[in-house]
């Protein structure tokens, strides 16, 4: 049986895409078959991978019934690695959602849940910059949350606190197994107090909630991207990359026990 994983932040900035993009290669390369679902419009997953939107997306596979979620996920350039794309049409999909009784919550469970359960070791969703619908029926489908955070921000904590009481509010009222796995510090760097300050606060507030695997202020994170690849292509020397072999490794670690 397969994990489906939420990536989720209030805040926009935090690196949820490159989080899922390279975790879920990282994943790939310890033997996992992985699938990446962009659930937010904005694409920035899916320009990763496809020049050209493909025909079937998110949008086809929420809009209608029936489709098979199969015809809406595709191979990507990396061996086991497999994508769910979006399209910035999937946001007019919103008010017709929220005209709904039940606004949709459960439609991604219910469309996609056990199939990709059965075909892929780990589905990881990356959600949307806010705590809206889109992230609402990600994380009713998922069995676990991931919150990536930056140092160097007063406002990570306050965007945080948001984020953990909307998992609380989904664990109450919609998908009551869901449970929030890790955070993960995201662009770190030890050499600046403010993200050491940020570190020590973290592991203090949420003790035992926090991945021991740090990823660091990177260039070559920034410079992947602009290639529209992982990091763990463009650059399989850089220390980014060595930290996302390690969180995945983490990960496998923590699901073993």
């Amino acid at each position: 049986m397969g994990k489906i994983i939420a990536v989720v932040n209030n805040k926009g900035g935090v690196g949820k895409t490159t989080i899922t993009v390279n975790l879920g290669h990282a994943l790939t390369n310890r033997g996992s078959d992985v699938l990446i679902v962009d659930m937010d419009n904005q694409c920035n997953a899916t320009s990763n991978f496809f020049q050209q939107v493909p025909d079937e997306t998110l949008y086809e596979l929420l809009d209608g019934d029936g489709l098979d979620p199969g015809k809406c996920i595709y191979p990507t350039p990396y061996d086991r690695l497999f994508f769910l794309p979006n399209t910035e049409d999937s946001g007019g999909l919103e008010p017709l959602f929220m005209a709904r009784e039940d606004r949709g919550y459960s439609l991604l469970q219910q469309r996609l849940r056990d199939y990709v359960n059965q075909k892929y070791d780990f589905t990881i969703i990356d959600c949307p910059p806010n705590l809206g619908l889109f992230t609402l029926q990600a994380m009713t489908a998922a069995d676990f949350v991931i919150c990536p955070v930056t140092g160097g921000s007063k406002y990570a904590a306050v965007g945080l606190d948001r984020t953990i009481n909307t998992i609380k509010y989904v664990q109450e009222s919609l998908n009551p197994s869901l449970r929030f796995l890790r955070l993960v510090l995201n662009q770190i760097d030890r050499r600046e107090g403010v993200d050491r300050a940020f570190i020590t606060s973290a592991m203090i507030n949420y003790p035992g909630l926090v991945f021991d695997t740090m990823i660091p202020r990177c260039t070559a994170v920034k410079q992947a991207e602009a290639l529209g690849q992982t990091v763990i292509r463009a650059a399989p020397k850089a220390t980014a990359t060595i930290k996302f072999r390690k969180l995945a490794l983490e990960l496998l670690d923590m699901f073993q026990e």
